[in-house]
């Protein structure tokens, strides 16, 4: 194996510039090496940032992978891009860390698994905020029986006014989903994580689109929002009687943003914010503020870059393997196959 990971991008946009280019850049054991990128503005300045001479810019990914000698190529293209220059990238030898949702349907995810093992490399989904410290925190305290049997949890990430208002978030072709792909996920995946990822069977959910759509006080352009949603419900069923609430919604007339992941089980209980463990001791329950101290680890993407390379040169399991997120696009389609059909249905 050579010094350095050779990695290409494929998508350089705000996600890719805010996080991904700063997490590889800090790694001594990669380099990016090239960037594709449909937009000329984003690739100029993604290559600006990433260091990659004008020489390495594509506008064809396909393109990137067959001229460059890549091992690693990081997708950050709109959701609905996820699926096939993740597959291109396996297939052509390569390693791929993609961003979150993974792809807008448990079909896609399927044949990206499918990619992945005929390629024999590694895939990786973005997951970021199971890197935070209380996270990895809560995970230990659950895994080590700290709750006991889990057995309900609720999961909101819920703005009151926060549609964004730049990027493809809020059109359907490039997207496919509203907050519920965007933000829904992020506290889907960390409650699953937590909960050790049991077998969904069913969901029951609804969406609104009541508030986006007209002129608000927010930025974005309403003619323009056409995903389906700006409020998500859903409550999931798994197996062994465990259920799970989610709530997810970019606009919502509420008193402010509510965002928490709770589990709930039969010896205690965790909260992620503000961080509490919930105990039944001496008599009383007590709600406990754990000081959570030590190694800190570079937090967030940056993180879980970092264990994936980790993965790549010595071995072991990718940090947010993709049968984890397969799991919760099962859910995320049926969330909204539910709320089409106005009844619960198998996932």
């Amino acid at each position: 194996m050579r010094d350095k990971l050779r990695v290409g991008f494929v998508g350089t946009g705000g996600i890719a510039r805010g996080q991904h280019i700063p997490a590889w850049m800090q790694l001594p054991d990669a380099e990016i090496v090239a960037i594709s990128e449909i937009d000329p503005k984003a690739g100029a300045l993604g290559a600006e940032m990433a260091k990659v001479d004008k020489a390495h810019i594509y506008d064809d990914y396909e393109k990137m992978f067959e001229d460059e000698d890549l091992d690693v190529v990081d997708v950050c293209t709109a959701n609905c891009m996820h699926m096939p220059p993740t597959v291109a990238a396996l297939e052509a030898g390569c390693h791929v860390f993609v961003e979150k949702p993974v792809a807008t349907s448990a079909d896609e995810v399927r044949k990206m698994i499918a990619a992945r093992d005929k390629s024999q490399k590694l895939l990786c989904v973005t997951q970021n905020m199971r890197y935070s410290d209380e996270a990895i925190a809560a995970k230990r305290f659950v895994d080590e029986g700290g709750i006991g049997d889990p057995y309900w949890a609720k999961a909101e990430y819920l703005r009151a006014r926060g549609v964004p208002a730049w990027g493809a978030f809020s059109d359907v072709e490039k997207s496919a989903g509203g907050p519920c792909y965007d933000i829904g996920v992020h506290v889907l995946d960390l409650t699953l994580h937590l909960m050790g990822f049991p077998e969904p069977v069913s969901v029951s959910a609804n969406t609104w689109l009541e508030i986006a759509n007209k002129p608000s006080v927010m930025a974005h352009d309403p003619k323009k929002y056409t995903v389906p949603e700006e409020l998500a419900v859903g409550f999931i069923r798994f197996e062994n009687d465990i259920c799970v609430s989610l709530g997810a919604s970019w606009a919502l007339n509420a008193t402010g943003n509510q965002n928490n992941v709770s589990v709930f089980g039969t010896e205690g209980g965790v909260q992620m914010w503000p961080f509490t463990l919930v105990k039944e001791e001496h008599g009383m329950m007590l709600n406990c503020t754990p000081q959570v101290i030590g190694d800190k680890g570079l937090g967030g993407h940056a993180e879980e870059i970092s264990q994936f390379v980790d993965a790549i040169i010595r071995g072991g399991m990718v940090p947010v393997p993709p049968e984890q997120a397969l799991i919760t696009q099962r859910i995320l389609d049926g969330i909204y196959k539910s709320a089409e059909e106005g009844t619960e249905v198998k996932v």
